[in-house]
């Protein structure tokens, strides 16, 4: 059963819902010999194991895919520049998305222009976005706090939102007060340790 499944991952036909399973039947054996008892007894691969299905009609080509991929990323940000997706890992390169967006823009599907300073390059938004951007920029500011988890994928630090990166780490958070980041000092506990000496040489 295991030299199967290896052989089926290996073709890309069958996915696990975790990773346990696929470092057990990937990691050298080094001649030992699993326990007895097979899948039941516990000596099995960790998880459960799935066909992986091709799309009705066959695989999307780049154009088709890079549209996907565009549409993805609207949906998800609403405004969408190359910096704001720096995070996002599509194996569509940025090009092809970029091309995208532009024959949305010309279908009348999205609107191109500059809509958030301090960037270069193209920006596409679509339009209810921009209406959700007028309404904040006439919103006067009331000191509204959201708490945001390290690892949500709103966590643009560094990216969008000035300051340094916060880790994407597990049980930690970080606080918006009006959309940006609260104090001067609200990364510096995620900040990695100066190395010896420095501190004295600041001194």
């Amino acid at each position: 059963v295991e030299d199967g499944l290896r052989e089926l991952i290996a073709a890309g036909l069958v996915a696990s819902d975790g990773f346990q399973g696929l470092r057990q039947l990937t990691r050298g054996g080094g001649g030992r010999r699993r326990p007895r008892g097979g899948l039941r007894g516990g000596g099995g691969p960790a998880g459960r194991w799935a066909p992986v299905r091709a799309p009705e009609g066959g695989f999307a080509d780049v154009e088709e895919l890079a549209e996907r991929v565009a549409g993805v990323l609207l949906r998800r940000y609403g405004v969408v520049f190359r910096d704001a997706v720096a995070a996002e890992h599509f194996r569509v390169p940025w090009r092809e998305v970029l091309r995208a967006l532009r024959r949305l823009e010309a279908r009348g599907a999205v609107r191109g222009g500059r809509f958030v300073s301090g960037f270069v390059g193209e920006q596409f938004a679509l339009p209810e976005a921009l209406e959700a951007l007028r309404r904040v920029r006439k919103t006067p500011r009331s000191g509204e706090r959201v708490r945001i988890a390290a690892a949500d994928p709103l966590n643009l630090t560094g990216m969008v939102l000035p300051g340094p990166r916060i880790p994407a780490v597990r049980d930690r958070s970080f606080e918006l007060v009006d959309g940006a980041l609260a104090g001067a000092d609200a990364a510096a506990d995620f900040a990695p340790p100066a190395p010896a000496g420095a501190s004295r040489a600041a001194s």
